[in-house]
């Protein structure tokens, strides 16, 4: 049937609910459409709108012509309110931004559905000519987004077919929150290790004045109670024992500092803190740029996951050990995959960038991961040495201020109590002022950096189909800004590529940063 015919049917439909029963529905339509062209004679789309809306045009008669015949034939009233549904500014949930631009176009048909109605009688004739001629050029709706509904040639509508895409909107909705939930996250993690990180610098500082407090303390203690008072020697009992009890609790509060290295503890938050803020600034840069898709999702909750591992909040039992058997790099990323950005070509990479970036990946492995590694072993044997040092010499100086005033000792005790103390409290400002702990933190991240760099690359190169690596000339500059080198400078690393070239003729480093 034709959008015409369905609107003569509607002569023989009878709306019980229209106190209007007197005058035939085709002349409703025609006194909405009439109205509208009458103020806005221009907008001829919007006269054809007036015309099919029908106070009880049943779904399906202009646009499934299959289900004209029944639901007209049963009396099946089911209308298709558009106007109705934003009267009251109902399901805006539902709108996109196209649709609420569209919403002033339903306010103004709104006053004509609704108030249109005369007992001025159209003369269906007459105007007839003109409304099928609207129908039979098949008029443009440029202000209306019909989706896949398209008018064919015997003015009869075509079945309602939805494009295929990727996702539907509502499933771009909910990618959007899930990432928005994420990033909501990441940003949660990041004041949260800065808090912390924080703290524990304030930790460090506090404990390693404290304890040299103590310990300087304790030892002029011992040296007072040592000191002879005339011809006798009375020991001065209440020195002796405030030496002995400082100079045990500076032996205890060094074990802690030793176990936990607050230096160290306060270098992984600042850290984290960055790396953190990296991921939101990631998240946010995709949000930006594009709509994200369900691999974005599942590779934010991926790094998030990775990053808590790496970095963990809690103290103990959660604390990241401090005095390795090994010396690896840090690992705060899960599994990098490359990221596809297929174009035409060869996608930005040549036999030149492919040789470049495994001289790269050779010169990172040879050089600047080794180098931050075995500075890392390096700083973690003295960290070790001074960690047992320090609680030794203070459990040491504990015991000879024990031992002052004894007859078979002599001044031996004494003098090793102050001794001692002293050199306990010059070891735990070395390590602890000093923040050992903290730079071999330092070393292993940068050992990590330069591990996920090689990663990086070698994921890229290990995708044998050019078209799914990252772009080439976008990754060769990033390579470049992550070793703080120039494009021209990187091209030169080419020649390591060569099996020809030993390890020990590698004499430069990859990275310039650090």
């Amino acid at each position: 049937m034709s959008i015409w015919e369905c609107i003569e049917l509607l002569n023989e439909f009878v709306d019980e609910s229209d106190p209007d029963l007197d005058e035939p529905q085709i002349e409703h339509l025609l006194q909405t459409a009439e109205a509208i062209r009458k103020d806005y004679p221009e907008e001829d789309w919007l006269h054809l709108t007036g015309l099919i809306h029908g106070d009880t045009f049943p779904v399906g008669c202009a646009f499934d012509e299959c289900n004209v015949h029944h639901k007209v034939a049963k009396g099946n009233k089911t209308s298709l309110p558009l106007a109705a549904l934003h009267k009251h500014g109902a399901y805006q949930y539902l709108m996109n931004e196209e649709d609420k631009e569209n919403l002033k176009w339903l306010h103004v048909f709104n006053k004509y559905d609704l108030y249109s109605k005369s007992k001025v009688r159209i003369d269906v004739e007459k105007v007839k000519p003109y409304y099928l001629s609207l129908i039979e050029k098949g008029v443009s709706l440029p202000k209306l987004n019909l989706g896949g509904l398209s008018l064919r040639q015997d003015d009869t509508a075509t079945s309602f077919t939805q494009p295929p895409r990727p996702t539907t909107a509502s499933e771009d909705e909910h990618l959007v929150s899930k990432i928005h939930a994420i990033l909501d996250a990441v940003a949660d993690r990041a004041e949260m290790h800065a808090i912390i990180g924080a703290q524990r610098n304030d930790w460090n500082h506090l404990f390693t004045n404290s304890i040299n407090a103590i310990s300087l303390t304790a030892s002029l203690m011992a040296g007072i109670s040592s000191i002879p008072v005339g011809e006798a020697a009375p020991h001065m009992l209440a020195f002796k024992l405030s030496s002995v009890i400082l100079f045990t609790a500076a032996t205890g509060m060094m074990l802690i500092t030793s176990k936990i290295q607050p230096s160290q503890l306060a270098e992984e938050q600042r850290n984290a803190t960055r790396l953190w803020e990296q991921l939101g600034r990631s998240i946010e840069t995709t949000l930006a740029l594009r709509a994200p898709t369900q691999r974005d999702v599942d590779e934010a909750m991926e790094k998030v996951l990775a990053l808590d591992k790496a970095y963990p909040l809690p103290l103990l039992p959660g604390m990241l050990e401090k005095f390795p058997e090994i010396v690896e790099p840090t690992r705060w990323w899960p599994k990098i995959q490359p990221k596809q950005s297929p174009q035409a070509g060869g996608n930005g990479w040549s036999h030149e960038l492919e040789g470049e970036m495994r001289g790269i990946l050779r010169v990172l492995k040879a050089k600047d991961e080794q180098q931050y590694t075995t500075l890392g072993k390096l700083l973690l044997n003295m960290n070790k040495t001074l960690a047992i040092s320090g609680p030794l010499l203070a459990g040491l100086a504990a015991i000879s201020s024990g031992l002052i005033g004894s007859p078979a000792l002599g001044p031996m005790p004494a003098f090793l109590g102050v001794i001692g103390g002293v050199l306990a409290t010059a070891v735990h400002t070395l390590e602890h002022g000093g923040q050992v702990g903290m730079v071999f933190e330092l070393f292993r991240n940068c050992a990590g950096y330069y591990r996920r760099l090689q990663e990086e690359i070698a994921s890229n190169l290990g995708e044998t189909d050019v078209q799914k690596r990252e772009n080439g000339e976008l990754f060769e500059m990033k390579v470049a800004l992550q070793l703080g080198r120039s494009l021209s400078d990187l091209k030169g690393l080419a020649s390591y590529a060569s099996p020809l070239c030993e390890d020990e003729d590698i004499k430069e480093f990859a990275g310039k940063l650090f």
